[in-house]
C-alpha cells in the first residue's frame, strides 16, 4: 500500500485543482453563506476533475441550500425544445461563463452532463402572460418562482431528462389523490399552468402524444389518442413553459381562454438545479495535537468507526481568526495509512491554534470533524557547552549552545559580549562561538537566545568554568 501523502495547501472548492464533492461540503469547511461560483468534482468523487458551477450556499435548511445550477433559459428561448442539443448530446455546453443566478442568458454547464445528483429542481419564472407566483413543490421558495422538485439518486441531469420515466399518469382526478399532484400546476384554488380534465401524464422524457423532457401532457379525452396541452421543459411545441394548442383548457392563474396562449401563461424562463445528498460520512476519531518543535504542530488521529476512507482534509487557524473558519488553512492527506498523521510547519510560536480533521470516502465527506487545540511551542535554549573539559588561557575554545529553532544568539564572558559572538545566526538546532579565555580564573559564561519567529521570547543559559594556565614552555600570543 502506498505511503500517505500530505498534499500542498489548497482551499477546497475554490480552484480546479482542489474541487469539493458538493456545495454543502464547502459550507461545512468554511461557513460560506454567500451564493458564489465554486469548483466541484465532475463526477462527485475524490478522483473526478474540477468543473465550475454556481452554487447556493447555506440558507437555513437543505430545501434552499446546496443547489448547483445546471442549466438556464431565457423566456422565448429556442435552445431547449424536445430535440435540442441539451437533450441529444451528453457533452453539450453553452455559455459556461454565465455563472450567475439569473435567467438573462441561455446556459448549459458541464455538471449538467456528468455530475450525479439526488434531488432535481426546475424553477419557472418570467411568464409571457401574467406574473410569477412563488410556489409549487416548495412554498415560499428561495427562487421566488414556480418550482417542481423530484428526488432520484446518483444520476446526472442529462440522464434524468433523456430517460423515460412516467412518474404518474392516467385518468385525471379532481379529488385526492390528484393525478398528477396538485402542486405541479395549481396555486391554491387557481391554476398556475393550464390543464385539461381527461387524461394526464407527468414525468421525464415522456411522449404519450405530445412530448416533454420534464413536464405534463394533458388531453381532454379519456385516452392519449390526441393531446392538446403540454406544460414544462423541453416541449415538442417549443419554448419552455405553458404551451396549450387547443382552447378548451382551464385557464392558468390570472388568464382566460381569450387572452395569452389560449389561457396559458405562455413561454417562460427557467433554471435547472441539482443537489447531491448532504455529507454523511463518519467523523475521524482520537485527534492528538502536539508541538514537538518550535513553530510546528504534529497531528495524529484514527479512522471513523465505519466506512472506507479515501483521504482526509486537515484545517487549522489561529484561535483569534474568524470562528466560521472562512480564513483557515486547508490541506489533504491522500492514500492515508491506518495510522494517519500530519505535520504543520510555519506556525507562530507561542500562539494558540485550532485544528479540525474531516474524512472523505470516494464520494462522500464527514458530516462533522474531529477537533483539537494547541498552543505552539516557542524556540528555546536548552544548554551551553564547551568542546573541552577545561579551557586553557589564551587558547581558542568553542562554545556551543543547543536551540530548538532558527534565531540569534549572543555569548558573554563575565557579563561582556565575547568579540565576534554577538547576534550570531543559529541553525534550527545549535550555534557555536569561538572564545579565547583572557584570564586564569573562574569565568561565568552566558548565552542569550531569541527565535526569529518570536524575537521577544529570550531565553538564557549559563556555565561556570575554570580557565587553566598554559602549559610551561608554551609560547605567548
Amino acid at each position: 500500500m502506498a505511503a500517505q501523502v500530505q498534499q500542498p495547501e489548497c482551499q477546497i472548492g475554490l480552484s480546479s485543482s482542489c474541487p469539493a464533492l458538493n456545495a454543502q461540503e464547502v459550507y461545512n469547511l468554511y461557513g460560506y453563506t454567500v451564493d458564489t461560483p465554486i469548483w466541484i468534482s465532475s463526477d462527485g468523487t475524490t478522483s473526478g476533475t474540477g468543473t465550475q458551477v454556481f452554487a447556493l450556499m447555506y440558507h437555513g435548511n437543505s430545501t434552499n441550500s446546496g443547489w448547483i445550477l445546471m442549466a438556464k433559459g431565457t423566456k422565448g428561448t429556442s435552445s431547449f425544445g424536445y430535440s435540442s442539443s441539451p437533450f441529444t448530446s451528453n457533452s453539450y455546453t453553452l455559455n459556461t461563463s454565465s455563472l450567475s443566478n439569473d435567467v438573462t442568458t441561455d446556459a448549459v454547464f458541464s455538471a449538467y452532463d456528468s455530475y450525479p445528483i439526488s434531488s432535481e429542481l426546475v424553477a419557472f419564472s418570467n411568464p409571457t402572460y401574467g406574473s410569477t407566483t412563488n410556489g409549487g413543490d416548495i412554498a415560499s421558495n428561495y427562487w421566488g418562482a414556480w418550482v417542481w422538485k423530484e428526488n432520484y439518486s446518483a444520476t446526472s441531469m442529462y440522464s434524468l431528462l433523456t430517460t423515460t420515466n412516467a412518474i404518474t399518469g392516467g385518468a385525471f382526478s379532481a379529488s385526492t389523490p390528484y393525478n398528477p399532484r396538485l402542486s405541479l400546476y395549481m396555486n391554491g384554488s387557481n391554476n398556475y399552468f393550464s390543464y385539461q380534465s381527461g387524461y394526464a401524464q407527468y414525468g421525464f422524457s415522456i411522449s404519450p402524444c405530445k412530448s416533454a423532457r420534464w413536464g405534463i401532457v394533458w388531453n381532454n379525452e379519456a385516452s392519449y389518442a390526441s393531446c392538446d396541452d403540454s406544460v414544462g421543459l423541453g416541449l415538442s411545441d417549443g419554448n419552455p413553459g405553458d404551451i396549450p394548442s387547443w382552447n378548451g383548457v382551464t385557464p392558468a392563474n390570472g388568464q382566460n381562454t381569450s387572452n395569452g396562449a389560449n389561457g396559458g401563461l405562455g413561454a417562460m424562463a427557467f433554471q435547472l438545479w441539482g443537489r447531491d445528498a448532504d455529507p454523511a460520512f463518519g467523523t475521524p476519531q482520537n485527534l492528538t495535537v502536539t508541538s514537538p518543535t518550535a513553530g510546528q504542530a504534529s497531528l495524529s488521529w484514527s479512522a471513523p468507526a465505519s466506512g472506507t476512507v479515501s483521504e482526509y482534509v486537515v484545517q487549522y487557524k489561529k484561535s483569534t481568526d474568524a470562528s466560521d473558519w472562512s480564513t483557515s488553512h486547508t490541506f489533504r492527506v491522500t492514500a492515508p495509512s491506518g495510522s494517519p498523521t500530519a505535520l504543520v510547519t510555519g506556525l507562530t510560536q507561542g500562539a494558540a491554534y485550532n485544528f479540525r480533521v474531516w474524512a472523505r470516502a470516494s464520494n462522500d465527506s464527514s458530516a462533522s470533524p474531529v477537533t483539537g487545540n494547541l498552543t505552539v511551542a516557542n524556540g528555546v535554549l536548552s544548554n551551553v557547552s564547551l568542546n573541552t573539559t577545561t579551557p586553557i588561557y589564551r587558547t581558542t575554545d568553542a562554545l556551543t549552545a543547543t536551540v530548538s529553532a532558527v534565531g540569534y544568539a549572543t555569548f558573554y564572558a563575565q557579563g561582556k559580549a565575547i568579540p565576534g559572538c554577538k547576534n550570531i545566526p543559529t541553525t534550527s538546532s545549535s550555534v557555536t562561538c569561538n572564545w579565547i579565555p583572557a584570564q586564569i580564573a573562574y569565568i561565568n559564561l552566558n548565552v542569550s537566545y531569541a527565535p526569529s519567529a518570536l524575537p521577544s521570547a529570550i531565553t538564557t543559559s549559563s556555565l561556570r568554568v575554570l580557565v587553566a594556565a598554559r602549559a610551561s614552555g608554551s609560547h605567548k600570543r
